[in-house]
């Protein structure tokens, strides 16, 4: 399956990317940005991979092979191939960009993780990035684990016109709120003494849980309402206060706060772990609360809840932040630069800007 856009664009690029249009990675870091590049002579091409597993992989990347002569770029999101096939992927293009904003080197939590899984994790992940000319990562911590400098960071936007304080219903009662897939229950779940000790703090305290399935919350007044792409941003309806916990692991700390960044944009102010690049986007004080251990969670949700008038407040800074930030206009602005830059560059010789004393 692909799609193309071709609205007077004038350099092509392949965009190779994992699953499908619905997956939330693939529309935000990839899909949202084709606007922009096409109004920026860029015409792209998306590739979706549904195939599965080294066999997956191969076929993907032969049918790119027998594509007729080598597009400008491919622009990989996500996908990890074993050495032999990396060492293909030149064929398919000028100029290799991969993009990632999860802990690719890392099995999933899901996933048993024993030394040789890991090993294998490790070493596919060094084997795709070590061929690529820029690795775009989603934060600093993911950055941190390329066996190169060819990087720069990217975070994940989101569209401010649609994620806008304006189209959601205004908070009702006392509402906290958490949105996200099933995978990652077990971090809210955690919650669940501190959220019964706010509940008995706070009459009427209700939790909005959005996911494809339930939580496990005994004791919990828990409005469950299930996820759709539909309806992705009226979700956040009447949530005073959003949740991000996370548990401290190498894992989690490659996360990149997206979560967060989404309630901000709804003038939603956030209490998230300080784990990772939460503490970036969750300016403590500013924008929410970082709570450290239970405690620390009743505590800062306790004071917002107690104070509408200082929610509201931190849920603008909040929106502001995102505005300047993490906006799509601004990041896709940033996107285009990138692959500008490293398209006119020779093979490999893209380094981290950092490293010569500029910002990235």
């Amino acid at each position: 399956m692909s799609s193309v856009v071709r609205q007077g664009g004038r350099r092509r690029a392949v965009l190779r990317v994992v699953g499908d249009e619905r997956g939330a990675s693939t529309r935000y870091r990839v899909l949202a940005h084709r606007p922009a590049l096409a109004a920026a002579d860029w015409c792209t091409e998306v590739r979706f991979t549904r195939g599965r597993g080294r066999i997956g992989r191969g076929l993907d990347l032969l049918r790119d092979l027998a594509r007729l002569s080598p597009v400008e770029l491919l622009f990989v999101h996500r996908k990890t191939y074993p050495a032999s096939l990396a060492r293909l992927l030149r064929r398919t293009a000028r100029r290799l960009v991969f993009d990632m904003d999860d802990a690719l080197d890392l099995p999933p939590p899901s996933r048993p993780a024993d030394e040789r899984t890991l090993r294998r994790y490790r070493q596919r992940f060094e084997q795709t990035v070590g061929e690529f000319d820029l690795v775009l990562c989603g934060n600093r911590e993911l950055a941190g684990r390329l066996p190169h400098t060819r990087f720069e960071v990217l975070p994940t936007p989101v569209d401010t016109g649609r994620f806008s304080p304006a189209r959601l219903d205004p908070p009702r009662g006392k509402t906290l709120g958490w949105v996200g897939h099933s995978d990652n229950l077990p971090y809210l779940e955690a919650l669940s003494e501190p959220l019964r000790e706010l509940a008995r703090r706070h009459a009427g305290l209700r939790l909005v849980v959005v996911a494809d399935r339930p939580p496990r919350l005994p004791g919990l007044d828990v409005e469950f309402r299930r996820w759709s792409l539909e309806a992705e941003v009226r979700c956040f309806d009447g949530i005073q206060v959003g949740l991000m916990p996370l548990e401290d692991t190498p894992w989690a700390r490659g996360k990149c706060a997206f979560k967060a960044i989404q309630y901000l944009a709804l003038g939603i102010p956030a209490v998230a772990s300080p784990v990772g690049m939460n503490g970036e986007v969750v300016v403590d004080g500013e924008t929410g609360w970082l709570a450290d251990g239970p405690r620390a969670w009743v505590d800062a949700l306790d004071r917002l809840l107690a104070d509408p008038c200082r929610a509201r407040e931190m849920g603008a800074a909040g929106r502001r932040l995102v505005e300047r930030d993490y906006s799509l206009r601004a990041v896709s602005r940033r996107l285009i630069e990138l692959l500008d830059a490293v398209s006119t560059s020779p093979p490999r010789s893209w380094a981290h800007r950092a490293a010569c004393g500029s910002a990235s």
